[in-house]
């Protein structure tokens, strides 16, 4: 027995025990080792009161009493939780129409996943705290440790609650209920025991924590399975377990190797560390398999699978540490060997358990026997678009592009003939047909693409026959594709709803130590938000996976997964946000990484939504449809639980609650509504199918609600006539949508629009109606008409006598007039409160103003003089008392309505101020009597104010009022950057005139924004540094999210602009990523840098992106170019995470691989990037080609003719000039249409204008080659006319060149843009070179106007050299170059005509 003794590692004092723990280590060099196992006294203890003294352990240091202090407050979470989990919830008594069996179907679903997502965080929470522990405790992170302590608590906490609720309602099923608590408190307690183990103070046996966490394990998928949610692969789960064990045996066997070389070290030191390394590999093992068994009931859960995987990476570097601790310790070769090879087994043991883990992550269950050849298609298809100019490479494609179709037809045609219906049967062959004539035509163009590589329209051709290639596969295997897209939908949603669920945990969690309260009621805001939105959610996801074929279900899932994004993005920042408020740093380290979790899972959230929503196609209309008509048929089965006496209100519901819902839902309904009017008139189906969607969400919040006041209301007939009038509106909205539907199928048709006119002015009268049946509402109705009758006595001619003395009319006015000012305060404090009361104040307010009003008209007839007026002042009191009535009605119906109670209260004031104004005219009093009354009715009228200190008075919350104040203030403090920029302000003073200060401001602010940018560089990279990669992370996340933001800011250049940006910036990220994969081997440190690098480019490509997209053309260009930014947006984030991983681990060749696998899919997603990028600019694109081609013909016939010179171009034929002169000349009028194309594509498309450069380089082609034959058939006896032909071909050859140069350099530009000017000079002279060709066509055969002819040519060639070398301006002067360059030109113009010049002039 050695006693191995330890030393402090800091220099300094420290207090604690001599009595170190001892270590069995091999006493004898060889033979096998013998020991005897003893009994250690039990350590003496001595009890004082308030404090305990340990015997035999060392005093705690600040981290372990930090940590000590989370498992305490964990304990009593726990404890709670194993209180409430002694009986289940008491839920009211719930009728049986469709609505409540609806409800408690959902119920039962969002619950079993609120509870399967927090299962899921306790168990990889405890597979973190077995990972955390396993080092010695000088070298553990005990925040990190906490972290996951409160991470396990916090979902104990809240999972409680959810199977307390779920218990109750499962208790139809017998027995199930009482199963499920059962082995809730199971769990509880297994969770008590895994706390009791880790604390620092009570310093149990490691296998204690391995067995606690075992258990924690084998109650997990005991509750799942008891709920019905366990795994549901059990097979896996067994390979999963036979894998860790192999890994387990390999390490074993491993151990013993080390034992050996061990035995036969020399140094005691070098011996010790082998035994040490080797304990340790034999340690980390064990963990592992403890790990896997912890995580396997719940290893669907990415956070369980990231857990398992850094348990396998501790595993590969303790058998890396053993390794090296070998070699050092032993020269033995053969013992070494063996040692070698049986780390080799644990590695690939360790390989195979990962792996298989990977797979499941990545793959899941296979979607169909179409998904590999498919995405194989997709994939090669792009990678030929990203190949154009490389030949050989886009041959190479074209090779693996066919044998994958080839597979895809016949697995189409072996499941046609498998098919028992005949007529799906055909659908397949004729889709198979379809895949194999387009491979066909793929197969030939590839075929002329390798016999002519230089030939850039064979490239063209195989492009386009991949790309119809690609059509046809998206038809053929549709289904397929969309079920692959759905089913990535399906998992992101789950993914987001349960980091969604783990974050609420947190805040909650989080709330008891936020010492700010601002950020804490934000992050509660939030937090709310995101939790009215999960059911939706999880309803859309579940619902697509009960029915994979049914469409309404799959857009139920887009459409939720489209509102989830908005409110959980804002939670991701008021949890960021509140962080640094939280004073406890585990609450703060779990609500932080739970952020940065869900801010992920959010980003693939949206770009999964995209992806299905443009898979599903444009049918909104008919799932609106259709949902519309399902609430029909609800409220309809609602109605008959009314007669029957059997309508309860669901869990929550209450007739005010609902009667707001409804008040406010109305209003949306009636905005979704004319939306979908003015979509339909203007024929646009997307907008219009969107309109219908949203139509159709809000009819289900309007039917809901109308259902559950139906059933919060005493009198069956009030709920019956609720639940009619809320038919009528879906029978109306049903009929909208269809004559919707069909205005789009004929658009402009003047019928359709007036039915369409006609219906929605009847949904608006329903609408009405129903809102007009909720409680209180027709009470207000009859007060407003009441006050309308009264009002009526003001419109005679002549008042009635009078029956009273002055003194008694005025003393009523003013008793009647205090009473009025009274009954408008109440009504304005009813409509905050119950229907009952409203209904009550209301009645109150009209037979007050009815009393008011006979004292008034009494008052009138004692006022002659001033009788007019006071008719007047009441009219107005009339008329202000309606408008206040109106206001508290629709305040009633919906609170939260814009600007309502602002409305209400000037309502109220109005009805003040006119009874003031009235009482003025009409009494007389002492000085001041009259303004003291006023004064009390105005107070009167403000008393609901200061009853109500909290009500808003505008608009603005708390937040935006205080960004309002920082916003007028003068915007912060940067360093001396802020304090210049402040001072450079104060100068100014506001002024617009002081132009003097304004350079100062700007530079000012410029200098600020930059130090802003230098810092958050500097941050980034210092946390990048120590592998901290969230703040990364989040910004590629947040760069991402701008894509899909509203409408982009007006843009600034064309799409050339930003394209040329964006490439810039696609190919330093894949440069960048390059980088990468060098340093993860030789620089891992440098690593952090580059992942900045990576953020920062990302960002600004993104920004660029969003700009590119919205000036694309057409529309599917702009989104392709968002979808391939998002991808790489994606690949970037978990390139930026393996670097972060691997500055963590330098040596973890797991995390190099998948680093350098990373990199390469993120050069992949830049190759796609540009491809999109060059498809957005196919016409510029295309002009290039064009301009290309037309280069090669002026060459050619350059070398035409030197051989014409040379007297060698003779004929092949007996043809003659007469037999082509035809051809000639219709393909030169050909080539001119095609000018005017190309000059007005310049202005308009990006398709139109790659077809007219397209037609423009096939004509000039054309038109080279009869000319050529032309000249050819007037034989080398005649070689000066031969020049002179071919003369004027290379001239509009050349013309061409310039005019498309200029035709690409004006494209998208406006109209009084420099370069419209030099596209229209262009196309001037290229008309002239045109109408020259055939001037000399047409004298050619005329020998008497050869020369004449050439002496013309030769003078428009001067007359165009000098309008592009001397511009039209009087005294323009050239200097002494441009005078030898314009000399050079000339000469060789004039070299083109000197041989038929020649001719004549001899």
């Amino acid at each position: 027995l050695f006693i191995k003794q330890q030393f402090n590692r800091v220099g300094r004092v420290e207090h604690g025990s001599v009595a170190l723990p001892g270590i069995i280590r091999s006493g004898s060099v060889g033979g096998p080792d013998t020991f005897n196992m003893g009994t250690m006294p039990s350590a003496q203890q001595q009890i004082t009161t308030g404090q305990m003294h340990r015997g035999h352990m060392p005093p705690l240091s600040l981290a372990q009493q930090a940590l000590m202090g989370t498992i305490n407050s964990s304990m009593q979470a726990v404890q709670q939780a194993q209180a409430d989990l002694g009986h289940v919830d008491s839920l009211p008594p719930l009728g049986h129409d469709l609505a409540s069996r609806v409800w408690v179907q959902n119920k039962v679903d969002e619950s079993k996943h609120e509870i399967h997502s927090q299962v899921d965080a306790i168990t990889a929470g405890t597979a973190s705290v077995v990972n955390l522990t396993a080092g010695e405790p000088t070298e553990t992170d005990y925040t990190a440790v906490g972290c996951a302590i409160t991470t396990i608590s916090s979902n104990l906490t809240e999972m409680s609650k959810g199977v307390k609720l779920l218990a109750a309602l499962m208790d139809d099923e017998v027995g199930s209920g009482h199963k499920l608590m059962g082995a809730a408190r199971t769990l509880a307690g297994a969770v008590s025991d895994l706390l009791r183990s880790v604390e620092p103070a009570a310093a149990e046996p490691r296998q204690t924590v391995l067995t606690a966490a075992g258990s924690i394990g084998q109650a997990s998928g005991d509750l799942l399975r008891h709920m019905g949610e366990g795994e549901t692969d059990e097979r896996f789960q067994d390979i999963l377990m036979n894998l860790a064990k192999a890994v387990a045996n390999a390490a074993a066997m491993l151990v013993l190797k080390a034992k050996n070389v061990a035995q036969v070290a020399e140094d005691t030191t070098l011996q010790n560390r082998v035994i040490a390394a080797a304990t340790q590999c034999a340690l980390s093992t064990s963990q592992l398999v403890a790990c896997t068994k912890v995580v396997s009931p719940t290893i669907s859960s990415p956070v369980c699978q990231e857990q398992l995987v850094e348990a396998g990476k501790l595993v590969d570097r303790s058998v890396e540490t053993c390794v090296k601790a070998c070699r050092s310790a032993s020269d033995d070769g053969e013992l070494l060997k063996q040692v070698g090879a049986a780390a080799g087994v644990v590695s690939q043991a360790l390989s195979d358990l990962l792996q298989h883990v990977r797979h499941y992550a990545s793959c899941g269950e296979p979607i169909g026997r179409y998904d590999q050849a498919t995405d194989t298609i997709m994939n090669v298809t792009e990678n030929i678009f990203t190949s154009m100019g490389d030949a050989g490479e886009m041959v190479r494609q074209a090779r693996v592009l066919a044998q994958a179709t080839s597979d895809l037809v016949n697995a189409m045609r072996s499941d046609a003939e498998a098919e028992v219906d005949v007529d799906n049967s055909k659908k397949l062959l004729a889709a198979a047909k379809l895949l194999a004539d387009a491979t066909a035509r793929m197969v030939e163009a590839a075929k002329g693409a390798a016999a002519y590589p230089e030939n850039e329209d064979q490239q063209q051709r195989l492009r386009e026959a991949a790309e119809g290639l690609r059509v046809a596969t998206n038809a053929a295997a549709q289904n397929a594709i969309k079920k692959k897209l759905v089913n990535r939908l399906e998992i992101a949603a789950k993914q987001a709803a349960a980091a969604a669920t783990q974050t609420i945990a947190a805040a909650q969690n989080a709330a008891a130590s936020n010492k700010n309260t601002a950020s804490h009621q934000q992050l509660v805001h939030s937090c709310k938000a995101v939790a009215d939105s999960i059911p939706q959610l999880v309803q859309g996801m579940r619902s697509s996976q009960a029915q994979p074929e049914e469409l309404s279900a799959q857009l139920a899932l887009i459409m939720a997964s489209q509102s989830f994004l908005q409110p959980g993005s804002k939670m991701v920042t008021s949890a960021k946000s509140a962080v640094p408020t939280v004073a406890d740093q585990a609450a703060a380290m779990q609500l932080g990484q739970c952020a940065k979790n869900l801010a992920t899972c959010l980003a693939e959230l949206r770009t999964a939504t995209q992806k299905a929503h443009e898979a599903c196609g444009p049918l909104e209309i008919d799932s609106a449809l259709k949902t519309v008509q399902t609430l029909r048929s609800e409220l309809q089965d609602a109605k008959m639980s009314v007669i029957d006496g059997q309508l309860k209100p669901l869990p929550g519901e209450s007739l005010e609650k609902c009667a707001q819902d409804l008040g406010s839902t109305s209003k949306a309904v009636g905005s979704s509504m004319a939306q979908l009017l003015t979509c339909a008139a203007q024929g646009n189906e997307h907008y219009t199918g969107v309109a219908a969607r949203e139509t159709a969400q809000a009819l289900r919040t309007l039917a809901q609600a109308a259902r559950g006041v139906a059933a919060s209301t005493k009198e069956p007939q009030a709920a019956a006539a609720m639940l009619d009038s809320a038919q009528c509106v879906m029978e109306g909205s049903s009929m909208l949508i269809h004559e919707a539907h069909q205005a789009l199928v004929h658009p402009g048709d003047a019928e359709s629009q007036q039915r369409l006119a006609q219906v929605a002015k009847a949904v608006s009268h329903s609408l009405n109606n129903c809102v007009n049946c909720l409680p209180g509402q027709k009470d207000v109705d009859m007060a407003l008409r009441s006050i309308g009758e009264a009002s009526k006595k003001l419109l005679v001619d002549t008042l009635p006598p009078c029956s009273k003395t002055f003194q008694e009319a005025q003393t009523d006015l003013n008793h009647t007039a205090a009473e009025l000012n009274h009954s408008a305060g109440e009504v304005v404090h009813s409509s905050r409160g119950t229907s009952s009361q409203l209904a009550v104040a209301s009645g109150k307010f009209s037979q007050d103003f009815d009393e008011f009003l006979d004292a008034g008209i009494e008052m009138a007839g004692h006022t002659q003089d001033d009788q007019i007026q006071v008719i007047g002042n009441l009219k107005n009191i009339s008329m202000a008392s309606s408008k206040l009535l109106l206001a508290a009605k629709s305040l009633s119906v919906d609170p939260g309505a814009a600007n309502a109670k602002n409305l209400l209260a000037v309502a109220a004031r109005a009805v003040t101020e006119s009874i003031n104004q009235l009482i003025t005219l009409c009494t007389q009093q002492a000085a001041g009597q009259k303004e003291c009354d006023n004064a009390l009715r105005e107070l009167e009228a403000v008393r609901g104010l200061l009853d109500n200190p909290n009500e808003p008075v505008s608009e603005l919350s708390y937040f935006d009022c205080i960004e309002s104040v920082m916003e007028n203030s003068k915007t912060k403090t940067l360093s001396e950057s802020a304090l210049q920029m402040l001072y450079a302000a104060k100068e100014g003073g506001g002024n617009p005139k002081a132009s003097h200060t304004h350079d100062a401001i700007s530079e000012a602010a410029q200098l600020m924004k930059e130090a802003v940018d230098d810092i958050m560089v500097t941050l980034n990279e210092a946390a990048s540094e120590g592998g901290m990669v969230g703040g990364m992370v989040e910004s590629i996340a947040e760069a991402m999210g701008i894509l899909d933001e509203g409408t982009p800011p007006e843009p600034e250049g064309s799409f050339v602009d930003y394209q040329t940006t964006m490439v810039k910036f696609s190919k330093a990220i894949a440069i960048t990523a390059q980088e990468m994969m060098t340093k993860s081997v030789t620089c891992p440190e440098e690593l952090g840098g580059l992942a900045s690098q990576v953020t920062v480019d990302y960002g600004q490509l993104a920004h660029q992106g969003r700009l590119a997209a919205a000036t694309a053309e057409p529309e599917e260009v702009g989104f392709q170019i968002k979808t391939r930014v998002q991808e790489l947006g994606h690949g970037c984030i978990y390139l930026v995470q393996k670097a972060g991983a691997l500055q963590l681990s330098p040596t973890d060749s797991f995390s190099k691989r998948e680093l350098i696998e990373c990199a390469r899919a993120v050069t992949e997603k830049v190759s796609l990037v540009l491809s999109a990028l060059q498809a957005g600019n196919k016409g510029t694109q295309a002009c290039i080609t064009a301009a290309s081609a037309v280069s090669g013909i002026i060459a050619d016939l350059d070398t035409t003719i030197m051989f014409a010179s040379a007297g060698t171009l003779n004929p092949e034929n007996e043809e003659s000039f007469a037999d082509h002169r035809e051809s000639i000349l219709k393909t030169a009028k050909a080539l001119v249409e095609d000018t005017k194309l190309l000059v007005a594509g310049a202005a308009s498309s990006q398709e139109k204008l790659a077809q007219a450069a397209q037609s423009s380089a096939k004509t000039i082609t054309q038109l080279t080659e009869v000319v050529k034959l032309g000249a050819t058939s007037m034989g080398s006896e005649d070689p000066e006319t031969q020049v002179v032909l071919i003369n004027a071909v290379r001239d509009v050859a050349k013309a061409l060149a310039e005019l498309i140069g200029a035709t690409k350099c004006a494209a998208g530009k406006p109209a009084d843009d420099p370069s419209m000017y030099q596209l229209k000079s262009a196309a001037k002279v290229m008309v002239t070179n045109v109408t020259s060709l055939l001037k000399t066509v047409k004298a050619v055969e005329d020998e008497a106007t050869r020369g004449t002819r050439a002496l013309e040519a030769t003078i428009e060639c001067i007359k165009q050299e000098l309008t592009v070398r001397v511009p039209d301006r009087p005294n323009h002067s050239l200097c002494p170059i441009g005078t030898l360059l314009m000399r050079h030109s000339l000469l060789a113009k004039l070299a083109h005509s000197r041989s038929g010049v020649s001719t004549v002039c001899l």
